[in-house]
């Protein structure tokens, strides 16, 4: 217990005894509304909604005429939304596969709140339990109603969701910050594309080409010595955890990769994605590394390849055939701004690094918070 919770006054209820599902239709085509909402426009454990359709961009089908208003909560009701809860700051349209839901009245369940009983682990629990369908698992309002939970009286209630919202507000102004410093350094990063002499990669540092250890030979696959990157692990300016490992046998009839290499992913749909390798490892053939930098000009590279005007200039050297590639020799010529004095893009890309891990070390300590917060007050999944 973190909240010092008393539930004497507590009443056991069920989600149908105090909120329902808004029934209210609206014609995307009669001017009422500009915006639209649809599952991928919602994320999991995020209460905002960041991104949104327009009407008119395009016919958005029949299904697309559930009316939503400021402050009700979407909730989409397929297997792959099942964990997408979101309150509306406008109004808009979202399709008859997502739940607008509202409290039945404000003096058992403040709206405020509603939104925290539907994030819960517990609630999360029961939605995958109920869910029916083999190819696309779903929820009907029938089934969402009969889960069971523990109300407060509404002065707990407001408590406490005022204080999941303050750590809702903080996270959100944290992303932002953080966004809003990342748009700063991609302005800068754009100015010396404009402005910058430019060299080629190849003149820069080596390139060597993944190669991937023989799956036929199984002591090169049968411990977990040395990681195996792919594009799947090209996330974000530095390569992400492996999910595949080889032998030191098996490293060794590959292509070691050391630390700072910069590994850019080169053909098909993740052409073009690139990232630091922090922890030496061995890749697949899909990726093309640049070796032999310092530390900071490996981010630094890596910065500028990210930026849209670096993956620009790699698509300019592509081959386009059945799938879209970059080969090595197409790499090494493409240009990229490389001063002689590189110190001052050190010192911007290395601050921005050091920001963006601060800013997602906060938002991960203030995702374990909310949990922590929620499974007190809700239980945590059985």
């Amino acid at each position: 217990m973190i909240l010092s919770l008393d539930r004497s006054a507590w009443k056991r209820v069920s989600l149908g005894d105090v909120a329902a599902a808004s029934k209210e239709k609206v014609d995307p085509e009669s001017g009422q509304i500009q915006r639209y909402v649809a599952g991928e426009h919602m994320d999991s454990n995020d209460l905002k909604i960041h991104r949104w359709g327009e009407v008119g961009d395009g016919y958005l089908g029949p299904a697309f005429h559930r009316r939503f208003r400021p402050g009700q909560v979407l909730y989409g009701s397929r297997r792959a939304y099942l964990r997408k809860v979101a309150v509306a700051e406008f109004g808009g349209v979202t399709a008859n596969t997502t739940f607008v839901v509202e409290t039945k009245n404000s003096e058992r369940l403040l709206q405020e709140f509603l939104p925290f009983v539907m994030t819960s682990e517990t609630f999360h629990a029961f939605a995958a339990q109920e869910s029916k369908g083999s190819v696309n698992p779903y929820l009907n309002w029938s089934d969402v109603v009969r889960y069971e939970f523990d109300l407060p009286p509404v002065s707990e209630q407001k408590r406490l969701a005022d204080f999941l919202w303050a750590v809702e507000r903080y996270r959100l102004s944290i992303k932002k910050r953080s966004a809003m410093e990342a748009a700063s350094v991609s302005a800068s990063l754009r100015s010396w594309w404009r402005l910058a002499d430019k060299r080629a990669i190849g003149e820069i540092a080596d390139c060597v080409t993944g190669s991937t250890p023989s799956r036929v030979n199984g002591s090169y696959w049968d411990s977990a010595d040395v990681p195996f990157y792919t594009p799947s692990e090209i996330v974000g300016e530095t390569m992400s955890p492996a999910r595949q490992w080889v032998s030191m046998v098996g490293a060794r009839a590959g292509r070691m990769l050391q630390a700072n290499a910069v590994a850019v992913a080169c053909i098909g749909g993740d052409m073009g994605k690139s990232a630091v390798i922090k922890d030496p490892g061995v890749s697949n053939q899909q990726i093309t590394s640049i070796v032999g930098l310092s530390e900071s000009d490996a981010y630094l590279l890596q910065a500028f390849l990210s930026h849209p005007d670096g993956r620009a200039a790699m698509e300019a050297r592509e081959t386009t055939t059945i799938v879209r590639k970059l080969n090595k020799s197409d790499l090494v010529k493409v240009e990229v701004p490389w001063p002689d004095d590189r110190k001052s893009l050190h010192g911007l890309v290395t601050s921005h690094r050091r920001c963006a891990e601060a800013a997602a070390g906060e938002v991960a300590r203030l995702a374990v918070l909310r949990s922590a917060l929620l499974a007190d007050i809700f239980g945590d999944a059985k």
